[in-house]
């Protein structure tokens, strides 16, 4: 499944590019046109308001976009896990995520997650509900349309193959939305958030535009900190 990872305080979460990259990681602002409107919340801390403020975005929007529209400072941490639908490709592009609340976002910078945002929103007994976005999106997404991409043969979800003790929670316009166990990444899987600076900074747009114009989009517009699991939650090898 989508290896997600929750956390219940400051919560856990998760893609070419709408505004212009900046040489120095850390600095700049988005993009007009990667700005929340006013009214739209930049810090979304569900899914639901994921939803909203990508409807508010401009279409196409691409994942990147996206990212840059998110309030700073982004609080994050990175792993190298292969162990996912969305797999890390080593410590170079490394998966991240990016906590709000409750929520935990993450995207990957190459591979075949790289056109993904995963999303786990965190509830009680440190369980978490999954969706997923694919980007570009070219129109305005529908409220069940996250959680209808993880839904398998109309029970069940992808996600529940990894998380694990996955149950029916609530139906939103005939999509059945799921609960799995929270997860988080290994401590042997962790990269240090400067370690994935440093690649942003370094990165060839010549060379790999797509995983430089994502990385960017993380670490050229504003403060970005790292921000831990919480202890208590488990790994997958748990």
């Amino acid at each position: 499944m989508r290896l997600h990872a929750l956390a219940p305080l400051a919560l856990v979460l998760l893609l070419a590019g709408c505004g212009g990259s900046s040489s120095e990681p850390d600095g700049g602002t988005p993009a007009s046109g990667c700005r929340a409107p006013s009214g739209v919340n930049a810090a979304p801390q569900s899914i639901d308001e994921t939803v909203t403020l990508i409807n508010a975005l401009p279409k196409p929007l691409t994942l990147s976009c996206f990212l840059e529209s998110l309030d700073r400072p982004l609080r994050i941490s990175a792993s190298e896990s292969t162990f996912s639908a969305q797999p890390a490709n080593g410590t170079r592009s490394p998966r991240v995520f990016l906590f709000s609340g409750p929520l935990v976002v993450s995207v990957v910078p190459e591979g075949p997650g790289l056109p993904l945002l995963e999303l786990s929103e965190l509830g009680p007994n440190a369980r978490s509900v999954k969706a997923e976005i694919h980007f570009p999106v070219e129109g305005p997404l529908a409220p069940e349309a996250p959680f209808a991409r993880v839904v398998q043969n109309g029970s069940g979800t992808s996600c529940g193959t990894c998380h694990g003790q996955e149950q029916p929670e609530r139906t939103l316009n005939g999509t059945t939305v799921y609960s799995s166990r929270a997860l988080q990444p290994a401590p042997q899987e962790l990269v240090p958030v400067e370690s994935v600076r440093g690649e942003a900074q370094k990165c060839d747009e010549a060379a790999e535009p797509e995983r430089c114009v994502l990385l960017k989009a993380i670490f050229s517009h504003g403060a970005v900190e790292h921000q831990p699991f919480p202890a208590d939650l488990p790994t997958i090898y748990d």
